[in-house]
């Protein structure tokens, strides 16, 4: 039985047009001799169309390459059989050779004479390929950033001819059939390397993934499926996902993060990409959502997104003791702060010619320095009492890890409308009547303190007329406490000197549950927040 062997030359599948590969053609021809071949094939791709199994991202396009197992189907059009699946190729020896994991150039076998002025082919999906049939996954997997092996597993697909030339040689054009979208998430801000990327989904109106009839011509759209919960969306694994994935650069680089999504062609509605994260340290897991609305996907192409994540963000220079000079914060000057609850530093401030430290001026006075514009305490009690507290448990990030929680709360000029009163006698006096700025409160620990419970448990909607408090929790003697579990507001308002003697401050805090007014240390560095 004599053998046709079809040496196809791969390349890459993207947006520009480039000439045809026909690097070293006389690779094959000892090999041809020895197997009595009556010819050989070689296929040429152009970027804008053709692709092999395994695709990796290169500056503005996917390349592709071929593959261990790859199988194409030759259409021998009224002949029995009609559909002829390639019995060999040269692949496995290509890479024994050169010891790497692809080949951009490979050679096939077929047991059956070629004869005709030119042959429909069809790549169908690996490892077991309906001749007449492709699935284009709802569940992908990918091991390696910019690896694209799972791609022949999860619906790659490309039809094409074998034409006979003038010489005798039959030429192999592919066009994929499929359309591909590659995802280079970044955050501008930075991530530390314990936060991974660990999936990607994506959904539509429409089916996006299902089975579909494939003929000569491509994919037969009238085919997709009805739009159901199975279809109408395709998650992405990375690196096994779970608690582990990709890491997530401060700039878009396809080497470090690159997933590679294959999803059926067509014109789809509320199209939308959820980014699920997760933070190896703190333990925190937290979804960005990207809307894209109306999308057109075709054939063959490759579509790139590459989003700066949407991720609320904190600097984490802005932690200071009570009523600080501006600019001196609570870890100036440390090679390390402390960002998991419990875990300790040395380098704060631990006596007053330490120009990090909190500001003594004795009550009544009042803030003059970085707190001078922070809600005084008679103002903290208004927003504890009519503030109309909505816990959001969403992620946020500060000093490059994740974390979450935070409430939503009524800004003051709200609360007095609401309430019916102004902001001058808001300052001037709490809703119980007392003027804390005023008050000697001494050992009266009760008197300020004041606790609500009545927490809404989601985000206000709309959120205008609230500002968000995240629970950034406080640093202690150089440890840090409740982050992720509290948030704390410093007031303008030093408290009057209890008989423990120990300088202290009012202020406010958060947690899942209540929002408190209370007091506090003024050594303790607590989050400048904006809260007007």
């Amino acid at each position: 039985m004599k053998y046709i062997h079809i040496i196809a030359l791969s390349a890459v599948a993207a947006v520009s047009l480039v000439g045809c590969n026909n690097e070293n053609p006389a690779l094959y021809t000892q090999e041809n001799k020895s197997n009595d071949l009556r010819g050989v094939t070689v296929a040429t791709y152009m970027e804008s169309t053709s692709t092999r199994t395994t695709a990796e991202y290169e500056t503005t396009k996917l390349a592709f390459y071929w593959t261990r197992g790859d199988k194409v189907w030759l259409h021998d059009i009224g002949e029995t059989p009609e559909f002829v699946q390639n019995s060999g190729d040269n692949i496995d020896n290509q890479l024994n050779v050169s010891g790497k994991d692809k080949v951009r150039n490979a050679g096939f076998y077929f047991p059956t004479p070629l004869n005709k002025a030119s042959y429909p082919v069809r790549y169908t999906g690996y490892p077991t390929p309906a001749v007449d049939k492709v699935t284009i996954k709802a569940a992908q997997n990918q091991a390696k950033p910019n690896k694209g092996e799972h791609i022949k597993t999860d619906g790659d697909c490309g039809v094409g001819s074998f034409t006979r030339g003038a010489d005798g040689n039959y030429s192999f054009y592919l066009k994929h059939c499929a359309s591909y979208l590659t995802f280079t998430p970044f955050f501008s801000k930075g991530f530390a390397p314990s936060v991974r990327l660990t999936q990607i989904k994506v959904s539509a109106d429409q089916a996006i993934a299902g089975t579909y009839d494939i003929e000569d011509s491509g994919l037969d759209l009238d085919s997709r499926p009805l739009a159901e919960p199975s279809n109408r969306n395709i998650t992405l694994t990375l690196n096994g996902g779970g608690n582990d994935g990709f890491t997530i650069p401060a700039v878009s680089t396809p080497e470090t993060n690159a997933g590679i999504m294959v999803v059926a062609p067509g014109e789809y509605t509320n199209f939308t990409i959820e980014y699920t994260l997760y933070d190896q340290e703190t333990k925190v897991r937290g979804t960005v959502i990207t809307k894209l609305g109306h999308v057109i996907l075709k054939a063959g192409r490759n579509k790139r997104l590459s989003p700066d994540l949407d991720v609320r963000y904190y600097a984490s220079d802005q932690y200071y003791m009570w009523d600080a000079q501006p600019g001196e914060h609570y870890w100036k000057g440390a090679s390390k702060q402390p960002y998991l609850n419990g875990k300790y530093g040395d380098s704060y401030a631990k006596v007053g010619a330490d120009s990090r430290w909190y500001n003594t001026v004795a009550h009544p006075g009042k803030a003059s320095r970085l707190a001078t514009n922070n809600l005084n305490a008679n103002e903290l009690m208004w927003l504890a009492y009519y503030g109309v507290p909505h816990w959001d448990s969403s992620m946020w990030t500060i000093m490059g890890h994740l974390y979450a929680g935070g409430m939503w709360l009524r800004n003051l000029d709200v609360i007095a409308t609401t309430q019916k009163t102004t902001r001058e006698r808001m300052k001037a006096v709490s809703p119980k009547g007392i003027d804390f700025t005023a008050y000697a409160q001494y050992d009266n620990f009760g008197a300020f303190v004041y606790t609500n419970n009545n927490i809404i448990p989601h985000r206000p909607r709309p959120t205008n007329g609230y500002f968000f408090l995240p629970t950034t929790g406080f640093y202690n003697n150089g440890r840090l406490y409740h982050i992720s579990s509290r948030g704390y507001i410093w007031s303008s308002t030093p408290r009057a000197q209890s008989s423990s003697k120990v300088a202290q401050g009012y202020n406010f805090y958060i947690s899942r549950y209540e929002v408190h007014t209370g007091y506090g240390d003024r050594w303790n560095g607590i989050y400048q927040h904006v809260t007007r």
